[in-house]
């Protein structure tokens, strides 16, 4: 608490500093990494006050997920079609939404230096939560940007053994010229966690209200994740320059790119290590080394180059279109312990594929992409995805619709074939898993509305067992879904609403909670000519149903038939400040379990944090 008290005192003493400062109009401006060939997709600069205290990676992933309660924990979304794509290393899918690489960095074009700092905290002595993040980004001149993020997060943990320490960093840059740009984005994960394997009791959190880090767990364990990356993308385009009339005094010349020439080298390296200073033979089945300590390890490198050629869609006026053609090879090394030896595999990939695409201009666009795997170990699989939409006018509106889908036929990971370790070893023979998805998005901006409707079909599923091995369904699973988005606003007040309606034809084998629910309510205005104030309460709500446990030896979430996870509100009260360059909140997590003695469990054996103060500021530096 005190900790919190200097915090606030710290904040009162600065607002009236902040309020003297000129408001800043320079121009920043963002965009991400679409895919593998660069292309940009603009976004906004994270400024907006409105729902600060939703900064956390958890609650950014999805608004219902499994994780052990702890902050940087292995994490699964509740929601299916929030789950990333399965990674060829398995090991990376429960710290997805931890990780900085070229698929989650942002970049930058400035007009000034740019930085940002940001620093959450909660907790007391034993649940201390700390997670801070910085970003320097700065233009050497019109064409030449460099930059440097940060980004650390140490929670101890509300239960025994369960604290999570975890660094991210990254250097990017970027050149945009007349005739060549490049992006080059080094990263760097580092997440280790201890692994307690959930409190004993599975029914009711804390029977006999001691503290919290007293209640018993079941494991000793240690996790240590870690992912690094180089991704370096470069493209050269030929075109000419076209004379464009400004007025009756004055010609602009631009110029018009034609074909674009691209090269694509991306690095990966993911290892995942699970350590027990003494083998647990008591929450583990089966002990297989004969060593007092479990040293497991894992590791798999992936040197990826992609060449593409592409006719650029802005050169012909009357039929744009952009049409790509490309040729993309992995090299992959497995890394992997048998007992006290270390196996290492090569295996190779090379693929060819096509893109027919139109992205400029707002009223339709469509992207249209098929790939093919030649030679190499995943010869066969195939994709072919697209999506088609675009805005129209009814009356004072404008409405957007999308629709999106994909079929792909993919070969298991190897690591779902084959794994030794000291709990867990199997050897299998998985058919390909075959996917079809339809879904399209109905939007109405001007009257924060969204609906999405989405539809799986899966067959050859691959998922844990009740014993946590992996099993290939032999039928098809299908998954419905479908996503409702509805904002209100009545003079000063805000209501935003997120339901969500899944079903799965298996639930057995892929469970999901039948309806989840968001909801935040708040009030909004400016005090003082110069504070923005949001006051407001929101809450996390899901049915019943029998969520996947967790692993800790493998990391994995699997099936289980025994108990109901669900039917529990998560209510949260937050107070937003938001005055010229900074940023601030206070936040009570939890707030009902003051007066709620239901079972507050993530998963199973796995109960979320009792109620618990946070905080957090962040400020922007534009010079």
């Amino acid at each position: 608490m005190k900790k919190i008290g200097f915090i606030l005192l710290s904040l009162i003493t600065i607002i009236p500093v902040i309020a003297q400062v000129p408001p800043n109009y320079r121009f920043v401006k963002t965009w991400h990494i679409s895919d593998q060939f660069a292309v940009v997709d603009s976004i906004p600069v994270d400024t907006l006050h409105l729902n600060y205290q939703i900064s956390n990676p958890i609650d950014r992933f999805s608004i219902a997920n499994s994780f052990n309660g702890n902050l940087g924990s292995p994490i699964q979304s509740k929601l299916y079609f929030d789950r990333p794509a399965n990674s060829d290393f398995i090991f990376s899918n429960a710290y997805f939404p931890y990780m900085m690489n070229a698929n989650s960095a942002t970049l930058y074009n400035t007009k000034t230096p740019f930085s940002y700092l940001d620093y959450n905290t909660g907790g007391t002595t034993f649940r201390a939560e700390d997670h801070i993040k910085f970003l320097y980004t700065a233009n050497v001149n019109k064409k030449l940007n460099f930059g440097t993020t940060l980004d650390y997060i140490y929670a101890f943990g509300e239960y025994d053994k369960q604290s999570v320490q975890r660094f991210s960093g990254s250097l990017f840059g970027t050149y945009n010229g007349k005739h060549y740009t490049a992006t080059g984005i080094l990263s760097t994960n580092n997440i280790s966690n201890y692994e307690n394997g959930g409190t004993v009791d599975s029914t009711i959190v804390n029977p006999d209200n001691i503290a919290t880090n007293l209640i018993k767990t079941r494991l000793l364990g240690y996790s240590n994740y870690k992912q690094s990356q180089i991704y370096y993308n470069h493209q050269y385009s030929v075109g000419f320059e076209k004379a464009v009339r400004i007025n009756e005094d004055s010609v602009r010349v631009d110029y018009v790119p034609v074909t674009r020439f691209a090269h694509t080298i991306k690095l990966d390296d993911v290892r995942k290590r699970y350590f027990e200073p003494n083998t647990d033979s008591t929450f583990y089945k089966n002990t297989y080394f004969p060593r007092k300590e479990t040293n497991d390890s894992s590791a798999l490198q992936t040197l990826t180059n992609n060449f593409s050629i592409s006719l650029v869609e802005e050169f012909n006026k009357w039929m744009p279109f952009g049409l790509t053609a490309y040729i993309e090879n992995d090299i992959q090394r497995y890394i992997f312990n048998k007992d006290t030896l270390i196996d290492k595999m090569y295996q190779s990939t090379t693929k060819v594929g096509g893109i027919l695409s139109k992205q400029r201009g707002t009223a339709f666009k469509y992207n249209v992409l098929g790939e093919l795997s030649l030679i190499g170990y995943k010869a066969g699989n195939f994709r072919l995805e697209g999506n088609i939409g675009g805005f129209f006018k009814l009356w004072k509106d404008s409405i957007s619709l999308v629709a999106n889908g994909f079929v792909r036929n993919d070969n298991p990971s190897y690591f779902l074939q084959h794994y030794e370790s000291n709990h867990f070893i199997w050897n299998n023979n998985f058919a390909n898993i075959y996917r079809t998805h339809v879904g399209g998005t109905f939007s109405i901006p001007t009257r924060l509305f969204s609906l999405n409707v989405s539809v799986e079909n899966i067959t050859k599923y691959i998922y844990f067992n009740s014993i946590a091995l992996p099993a290939q369904f032999s039928g098809n699973i299908q998954v419905l879904s479908g996503n409702l988005k509805q904002d209100f606003h009545v003079g000063k007040f805000g209501l935003e609403n997120n339901i969500v309606y899944q079903v799965s034809s298996q639930p057995g084998i892929l469970a999901l909670p039948d309806l989840t629910l968001y909801h935040n309510l708040y009030y909004d205005d400016i005090w003082f000519k110069v504070l923005s104030m949001q006051i407001g309460v929101n809450v996390r709500y899901h049915t019943a149903y029998y969520a996947p446990a967790y692993m800790p030896a493998t990391g994995q979430f699997y099936t289980q038939d025994k108990i109901l996870i669900g039917n529990y509100p998560v209510v949260n009260a937050y107070l937003n400040f938001h005055l010229k360059r900074t940023r601030f909140f206070v936040e009570y997590y939890h707030i009902n379990q003051m007066f709620m003695k239901d079972a507050y469990y993530s998963m199973p054996n796995y109960p979320l944090n009792p109620s618990i103060m946070k905080m957090g500021v962040s400020w922007n530096f534009y010079d």
